[in-house]
């Protein structure tokens, strides 16, 4: 899953004598350094083992040399509004009306005010910080809010996987379109395949380039379609995925640094994805059919291509797989109806609002609490407000010594999971369901389901491929907790977001810089959850000073990255790809697959980029619930 890895092995897909000739260890060019640089780099655990290292360091020095930012607030100054003789305008209650004051470019003018106390480092080498340290780390891994979203999602995902429906589909949807609309469903259909792990890595290269030689046309030029949908169109699709449940999880716990109530759902970015796809989908068909394939054909020195169908013929649907795919996509389509069918009528469990409950029917809510020391200050606390305190410690006098007390600060409990409407609520089982049940009915169909050691088998394979993601976020929850400890995720928020606000750059140019931000990142670091799980903590909250919601922030960074997807050295399918292209290229190697990818991730960035320039122009939200903008609120 290079979606949510680093370092996904890609030696089990390459056998016999179909090996890639081994790299040179002495770099040459640049795209050789790059590799060179990218393998020297630590694997992504250790990544965040170090990053927790830096993270406790610079707190305890931060700590010791009296570091603080002081928390602002971005605001409009506001003046009266006056007619045309300058005289004030009074609204209906009698009051004189406000608006934004304007500088001499007409801008709204701007101004920081302090909110709250200084912030400062709090070190994690004290003897309170290692006693949270080691009695937190079984919670910061667990409470990763994607681990049990992409779990679950796994669940269903991997068995439709592991019994061939995902596969069956891709390669109907390929032979069943006309060859004038060969390019752009290849590009569809990998850009929307993430939903199946790595079965478009897999499947849909050779079976491209099978069916343009059967077409008559350059079948590396099919090859390179497929791995630009795949790969380059990673971050569009029309499903919800597993990625997606990472992203908004981090996304989330980023967003509260600045807002404690700010709630994140899992299609935050569904519209935005879907129409993703479609512009993906035409940029690849550009660059195929007007970029790629010619070079190919100059190449190719008018030498005729080879009529050799045989892979496409291995790839072909037998009567029975045929017949597996029509029970699925009826049990598929049924799942939905059903699921639209509770959403829509009167009374049915997922029309209209609610709140996840317990099994108790309470709600989970988390009430603001304060840590209170010293003896004198405890004794003021009310006795209702006193939640937990230790057993005072006595000096050698027998006099007690202060002490500390958590208390129940006032002020409203947040809930945890926020009340809205019903359907929002169970996403995630939808996705379980709606691959699960028609992955059964294909693997029942097909005869690869035929006991109940077979279903089993089936839901661990999709656990199976995410077991580094689970090593990873052991590691990265550390990072994460121990930087919101320390303070320093809202001390750098602050700094930086500040620095934002006073630059008053426009918000499209801080898109596009974050996006390059996303594209460089990736060469060293190439895991969409790994990469997200540093930048998240960082950037969410500074735009959100800004007023660049934490969704417009998610939807920048699956463009960053996606692009850089199709040539990094450090996607590790890369050689999967490469070993298909020397079925049709004998001496090629990783530079000439790369320089073959090139264009694909120029246009991408380029077409990608403007895309949500321009649906930023519009104002859309880019899924249910998800504005572009973001305003902090008042206290």
């Amino acid at each position: 899953m290079k979606g949510l890895l680093l370092d996904t092995s890609a030696s089990s897909h390459l056998s016999g004598d179909s090996q890639p000739p081994l790299p040179s260890t002495r770099p040459r060019g640049v795209l050789d350094w790059i590799e060179w640089l990218g393998n020297k780099l630590p694997e992504p655990a250790l990544i965040f083992v170090i990053l927790a290292a830096v993270v406790i360091v610079v707190a305890a020095v931060g700590s010791a040399a009296g570091w603080k930012v002081q928390p602002v607030q971005p605001k409009y100054v506001m003046v009266d509004k006056v007619d045309v003789e300058g005289q004030p305008l009074k609204g209906p209650d009698g009051k004189v009306m406000q608006t934004k004051k304007l500088d001499e470019k007409g801008k709204p003018v701007k101004v920081l005010e302090p909110k709250g106390n200084p912030i400062e480092p709090r070190s994690l080498l004290t003897s309170d910080g290692i006693y949270w340290m080691l009695s937190s780390m079984l919670r910061n891994f667990t409470g990763l809010p994607a681990l049990g979203l992409i779990f679950v999602a796994m669940l269903g995902i991997g068995l439709a996987e592991k019994f061939g429906f995902f596969s069956a589909l891709m390669r109907a949807l390929a032979f069943i379109t006309p060859a004038k609309l060969l390019t752009p469903m290849i590009v569809l259909l990998g850009a929307n395949s993430s939903v199946a792990s790595d079965a478009g890595y897999i499947i849909l290269p050779p079976l491209a380039a099978a069916l343009y030689l059967a077409v008559g046309r350059h079948p590396v030029a099919g090859l390179a379609a497929a791995f630009a949908g795949v790969a380059g169109g990673f971050g569009g699709g029309f499903f919800p995925t597993g990625g997606d449940g990472a992203l908004t999880g981090f996304a989330q716990d980023a967003a509260r640094v600045i807002d404690p109530n700010y709630t994140v759902d899992i299609l935050h970015n569904f519209y935005f994805k879907a129409g993703s796809a479609i512009i993906v989908m035409f940029a690849g068909w550009f660059v195929t059919d007007w970029i790629v394939e010619p070079r190919l054909k100059r190449q190719q020195k008018a030498q005729p291509l080879t009529g050799d169908t045989s892979a496409m013929n291995d790839m072909a649907l037998t009567p029975i797989e045929k017949s597996g795919l029509g029970y699925a996509l009826a049990t598929m389509f049924s799942v939905a109806a059903i699921f639209v069918a509770l959403v829509l009528i009167p009374g049915a469990p997922l029309h209209g609002t609610g709140v996840p409950r317990l099994a108790n029917d309470r709600v989970v809510a988390q009430q603001p609490i304060t840590i209170v020391r010293g003896a004198q200050d405890v004794a003021a606390v009310p006795a209702d407000r006193r939640l937990w305190a230790p057993e005072p410690e006595k000096d050698a006098a027998g006099s007690k010594l202060p002490v500390e007390m958590a208390v129940a600060a006032s002020g409203r409990p947040n809930m945890s999971e926020a009340p809205g409407d019903r359907w929002s609520h169970v996403i995630v089982p939808a996705i379980f369901l709606l691959f699960l049940l028609p992955g059964m009915a294909y693997g029942i169909r097909t005869g690869k389901l035929r006991t109940q050691a077979d279903f089993i088998d089936g839901i661990y394979h999709g656990i199976k491929s995410i077991v580094p993601v689970l090593a990873i976020s052991f590691f990265m929850g550390q990072f994460v907790a121990y930087f919101a400890y320390t303070g320093l995720d809202r001390m750098l928020a602050y700094a930086g977001g500040s620095l934002l606000v006073t630059a008053d750059l426009p918000v499209p140019v801080l898109l596009v810089a974050f996006v390059l931000v996303v594209v460089f990142g990736d060469f060293a670091l190439s895991g969409m959850l790994s990469k997200f799980g540093v930048m998240a903590p960082i950037f969410i909250p500074m735009f959100m000073m800004v007023g660049i919601s934490p969704e417009l922030t998610t939807a920048a960074y699956r463009i960053g990255d996606s692009v850089v997807n199709i040539v990094t050295p450090l996607n590790s399918y890369l050689l999967i790809i490469l070993v298909v292209l020397q079925k049709y290229k004998k001496n090629a190697g990783l530079g000439s697959l790369i320089s073959l990818m090139i264009p694909y991730s120029v246009v991408f960035f380029v077409i990608w980029t403007g895309f949500l320039l321009a649906w930023y122009a519009t104002g859309t939200d880019l899924g249910p619930a998800a504005p572009l903008h973001y305003s902090v609120p008042a206290e």
